[in-house]
């Protein structure tokens, strides 16, 4: 698939090959069409590492040759299709219209919980799920609090008990709405999330500002509160606390039980998964981790388990070494407004004053826009907070992002290499 193939192309910039080599090509493309691209991973890590790091960027940037986006669908080996009605779905050849629950990772059961006092309540009521008189259950704290593990947990429960349970998280809940309506499947859509014992979905708050994704689910919701089917949601906030969420549903939200979580221990997390997985793990490991992985602990702890089997103990100096790649991606996620003006400013010879000053020559006023677009993608800063840091207006910084977009898109190879060049410009 070409845009496939261009789309690397252009990571590969940012990531380097080696990366992109190891996580990205080595997706099998199962299918494609118009409009989606079906890739199967080797593991639930390989899926994770995805979302992390290349859902974002594949977020208005992957079009097909009609300038349409194409939506990235990943599975894992043997993963089947849910179809949800008698008559199941339309032939392949016939339809792309395709909705499975995502894939729960076995490691994510409760005996593998990381318990601390603020989440016991939480992980009592999800040990009695089954029995559970709350409905819906909302689970709401910040990254790292547990909350996909206990829904995952949940899930599995369920599932053991013959239940027909559909978790997904919330960001595929959209694609699944917004590929039905596309494609004028809104029954088939329906009878799949309506015809289910339970439904779990994780961190609802992405549903903000999504108008049709929340009217679904509002109809959704109804129909499975109404026949006694069990819900749990999760979230970054409390209902009460979520933006662009429509008050109908924040009050649905409110029916039931609402538990909030606090972030575990990173140490106690690390221990606990280093046990499971069978690594030995010194404090100058849990160090080295803590430090140098600050966004993805756990990613890194799973890398490090899957590429040194058989190894003797582990050193934070062998650690290095076999998490090269992670640390590369690791040191590009560490960005600021300020590294980015600095290396903008560096690489056209110019003072980072220029950047932020008033000036309009030439010479400023392109890296200027080139930053300013860097400040947007790498940092996903608003337009008004860019206009701050640039002491311009929003409509200013916007219309410098459009036309470094444009040029991106152009494949304009000056450009291109001077985003490569100031991504791997030493700090």
């Amino acid at each position: 698939m070409e845009p496939w193939r261009e789309f690397l192309s252009r990571v590969e910039i940012e990531l380097g090959k080696q990366t992109v080599d190891k996580w990205l090509r080595s997706l099998t493309v199962t299918r494609f069409d118009a409009a989606n691209l079906y890739l199967q991973a080797q593991d639930t890590f390989q899926i994770d590492w995805f979302e992390e790091h290349i859902r974002p960027r594949i977020h208005g940037k992957f079009f097909n040759n009609n300038q349409r986006p194409i939506r990235v669908h990943l599975s894992l080996p043997n993963q089947i299709l849910s179809s949800g009605n008698k008559k199941g779905f339309k032939e392949e050849a016939q339809s792309s219209f395709f909705i499975a629950p995502d894939p729960i990772d076995p490691e994510m059961t409760l005996k593998n919980f990381v318990l601390s006092d603020p989440n016991k309540m939480a992980f009592e009521v999800i040990s009695e799920i089954e029995k559970s008189p709350f409905n819906p259950i909302f689970l709401y704290g910040p990254k790292d609090s547990g909350k996909t593990h206990l829904l995952m947990s949940a899930a599995k429960i369920l599932q053991d008990k013959g239940k027909k349970v559909f978790f997904v998280r919330a960001e595929n809940f959209t694609e699944h709405v917004v590929q039905a309506i596309r494609l004028g499947f809104m029954q088939e859509f329906r009878e799949v999330y309506r015809r289910i014992d339970a439904l779990i979905i994780d961190d609802i708050h992405i549903f903000s500002r999504k108008a049709a994704t929340q009217e679904e689910f509002f109809h959704t919701f109804n129909t499975l509160q109404t026949d006694l089917r069990t819900i749990i949601l999760s979230a970054n906030k409390a209902p009460s606390q979520l933006e662009e969420i429509e008050p109908r549903l924040i009050s649905r939200f409110e029916w039931g039980l609402t538990i909030g979580l606090n972030k575990t221990n990173t140490e106690i997390i690390l221990r606990k998964k280093a046990a499971l997985w069978n690594i030995s793990l010194s404090s100058e490991l849990i160090e080295f981790l803590a430090q140098k992985f600050p966004s993805a602990p756990l990613v890194a702890l799973q890398a490090l388990s899957l590429r040194a089997k058989g190894s003797p103990l582990l050193t934070p100096e062998i650690a290095e070494h076999l998490l090269q790649d992670l640390l590369e991606i690791e040191a590009q996620n560490s960005w600021t407004a300020d590294r980015i003006i600095k290396r903008t400013a560096s690489h056209y010879g110019i003072r980072s004053e220029d950047l932020t000053g008033k000036s309009q020559t030439k010479e400023s006023a392109y890296p200027r826009q080139l930053a300013m677009y860097l400040c947007r993608e790498k940092l996903k800063l608003t337009y008004q907070k860019i206009g701050e840091v640039f002491d311009r207006d929003h409509s200013t910084v916007m219309a410098s992002v459009k036309q470094i977009q444009k040029s991106i898109e152009e494949n304009n190879r000056n450009l291109l290499e001077a985003i490569s060049a100031i991504y791997t410009a030493p700090s």
